[in-house]
């Protein structure tokens, strides 16, 4: 017995002897278990991950973290594009009361009472431009500029520029004066008197020209903060400019300078763009009177309509 249990002790160490010699050989791979100990013990060189543990998600990172990384770049360029930094077209290409820009309806003054006398001295009276600049800035309580002095006669105009809100933070902008008729105090066959039309931007849009005819008198009308949101109808302008015929809250009263009945209009208006249309206001007495009506977009006031009216002999 004793000899046999020498040669099995021979015996495991030759194979221990042998296995040892095949691990220095494979350099520490898998196949040897005294490299398996070192692998897997504290401190010890990780192992590259085999294929079974790539598919099982193990220590590599998987596609999902590849798109979340491209979901972050993605929330990123959504991001910027939200701020505007991820695109400049565009930028810049509106300045600021800039009365051209996208949305911005041409806003107007009307002024009845210039402070003036019509009817000393010799041709027409001259606003300065400071009493004109005035005259802008008032509604707003606060300051405005005229660089030219306007001669009070209709067809004049002369550049300005004020605010647009009584808000202080808000930015001037650029005005046209227009001088322009309203009905006389007697009623509209018994002449007109002179007043002044404010418009934003440099000039009175061409489309709006008719309003500073010299056979036209102007009046006007708020009829809600809401009004001329959406285009209107022809129907629609010709209620809304039959109201301001008849109403005794008018720009300039002329309820009782007729005995209005009845308004047809051939279009309807976009509050978006400031021009005219043409409309007939017949009287009770069988008269008809053409008008020329515009959007009322009133600084001032509540929006609503701008109506020029012409002579009985234009119809």
């Amino acid at each position: 017995m004793g000899h046999l249990d020498a040669r099995t002790t021979t015996t495991r160490r030759l194979r221990r002897g042998m296995a040892l010699a095949a691990c220095t050989a494979l350099l520490g791979l898998s196949a040897c278990g005294a490299g398996d100990e070192a692998g897997t013990g504290d401190g010890g060189a990780q192992e590259p991950a085999t294929a079974t543990e790539e598919q099982s998600g193990g220590d590599q990172p998987s596609d999902d973290a590849g798109s979340g990384d491209d979901a972050e770049s993605g929330d990123d360029q959504a991001t910027d594009d939200q701020d505007g930094s991820g695109d400049d077209e565009g930028a810049g290409d509106q300045e600021e009361g800039d009365p051209g820009a996208a949305g911005e309806r041409t806003r107007i003054l009307l002024v009845t009472d210039l402070g003036i006398d019509e009817t000393s001295g010799d041709g027409a009276p001259t606003l300065a431009n400071d009493d004109l600049a005035a005259l802008l800035a008032e509604p707003f309580g606060g300051a405005a500029e005229c660089a030219d002095d306007l001669l009070v006669e209709r067809g004049q105009s002369a550049g300005c520029v004020g605010p647009t809100s009584p808000d202080d933070a808000a930015p001037t902008q650029e005005w046209v004066a227009s001088t322009v008729a309203v009905p006389h105090e007697d009623g509209l066959e018994n002449g007109y008197r002179v007043a002044v039309l404010f418009s934003t931007g440099t000039e009175l849009p061409e489309e709006a020209s008719e309003l500073t005819q010299e056979n036209v008198m102007l009046t006007g009308l708020g009829q809600g903060s809401m009004f001329g949101a959406e285009p209107l109808d022809a129907e629609e302008v010709a209620d809304a400019t039959l109201q301001t015929l008849t109403s005794e809250n008018a720009y300039v009263p002329v309820g009782g300078m007729a005995d209005w009945s009845e308004v047809t209009c051939e279009d309807g208006l976009d509050f978006e763009e400031f021009g005219t249309t043409d409309c007939t206001a017949a009287t009770a007495e069988g008269g008809s009177w053409q008008l020329h009506v515009a959007p009322g977009a009133f600084a001032d006031g509540d929006q609503g309509l701008l109506v020029g009216i012409g002579s009985p002999t234009d119809v």
